[in-house]
């Protein structure tokens, strides 16, 4: 049993060696093999952000402050990027990224507290990979980094996106929901309120160049950083962005598949379906966002967004509000359903480059194994981006 610990916890190790090894043989060929005499200097670029916030949570029983946290929905970041000017007009890129996270919202909960929170957080690795781009013929990846689906369900004009999107378990995922018996229990709100959405793996990845304000964008990898998933995925993703007259329009829609071994089990093939959508009426800045998904052998979900902004409605830059609900059903896992309504504000600094943001945002669960109380979150934080 010890050994069998060890190997499984030195996976991820093993892992993160072949992912350097794989970027780094790229990265080290010479650039006499790349390019040609140019004028355009090489240029390193180091960059990343702090969103740190305060949260209270009240699961129907218990409430409590967690000062200091990191917000799941855009963890705090540090990068460096390596451009360098290839011929014919290519470019190529190396980018490294750590989060930068501990008390996670999506892994601090009443139970642990923030206790190890850092090591059940998202990975610190985000990115480790190398690009080649053309202007005329897209761009290929290859390494740890974003699939072709990532962000797809985060199309969103709003400006409240910082703390209120589709992705409404970030507030407070972590946290157990609470049986009406006053019982904890052993599921959290990031297994129940899903968005079906693809993260980073390690992977080869195309994106085609932007036609009539639409791109695509294709993958295929791995998840080789945390030893409870092996599965293999894929995804394919289309992208419009884009504005007519007093319209401006954002919107994408993605399927994905995923297949092998999960947790040192087999699972089916899944394939998944996920779109979202952003319109503004620039006169009147108001704002809808949708958002949709599911997935086979589970569930869906749909979700709405009604926002406002305005500029220097104080005199520091963009002051936007939103009001969203989410809605989520699985009748094949004991009839789950999940609502959930936020109400969120944000005031931009533009010059000082960060924002200060508030939400507060509950959570209804039910299925028919048992009754739940219902939750809510408040947060309140800053993100500062450089």
């Amino acid at each position: 049993m010890a050994q069998a610990f060890v190997a499984n916890r030195t996976t991820p190790v093993l892992n993160l060696i072949q992912i350097w090894v794989l970027c780094g043989m790229v990265w080290a060929i010479p650039p006499s093999a790349h390019a040609e005499e140019v004028n355009e200097e090489q240029q390193v670029n180091v960059y990343g952000q702090i969103n740190r916030a305060m949260l209270l949570f009240d699961d129907g029983a218990e409430r409590d402050v967690y000062p200091f946290v990191d917000n799941s929905k855009s963890v705090s970041r540090l990068g460096v990027t390596y451009d360098a000017p290839l011929r014919n007009g290519w470019q190529f890129q190396a980018r490294g990224e750590v989060g930068l996270v501990w008390g996670e919202t999506n892994a601090i909960n009443q139970v642990d507290g923030f206790s190890g929170s850092f090591g059940n957080a998202s990975e610190p690795l985000r990115k480790l990979e190398v690009s080649f781009s053309h202007p005329e013929r897209g761009v290929f990846f290859l390494g740890q980094g974003a699939m072709a689906s990532d962000g797809v369900t985060g199309q969103d004009l709003s400006l409240t996106n910082v703390v209120a999107g589709a992705a409404v378990k970030d507030v407070a995922g972590g946290f157990h929901f609470r049986r009406t018996d006053g019982t904890l229990t052993n599921f959290s709100i990031l297994n129940r309120f899903r968005t079906f959405g693809s993260s980073r793996r390690l992977r080869v990845r195309y994106d085609s160049p932007i036609r009539n304000n639409l791109s695509f964008s294709i993958a295929a990898g791995r998840e080789v950083l945390d030893d409870r998933d092996g599965r293999y995925y894929a995804d394919a993703a289309v992208r419009y962005d884009g504005q007519q007259g007093d319209w401006r329009y954002r919107g994408a829609a993605a399927i994905r598949w995923a297949g092998g071994y999960d947790n040192t089990q087999f699972r089916q093939k899944q394939l998944s379906f996920i779109a979202s959508g952003s319109i503004l009426h620039k006169p009147s800045r108001y704002n809808l966002t949708l958002a949709y998904g599911t997935e086979q052998n589970a569930g869906y979900y749909a979700y709405a967004k009604f926002g406002r902004r305005w500029y220097k409605f104080l005199p520091y830059g963009w002051t936007a509000v939103s009001l969203d609900y989410y809605y989520y059903e699985d009748p094949r896992h004991n009839n789950q359903i999940g609502n959930s309504i936020g109400l969120a504000a944000v005031q931009q600094f533009k010059k000082k480059k960060f924002e200060i943001y508030a939400t507060i945002r509950n959570y209804d669960y039910d299925d028919d194994t048992a009754d739940y109380l219902d939750s809510y979150a408040v947060m309140t934080g800053i993100r500062w981006r450089f």
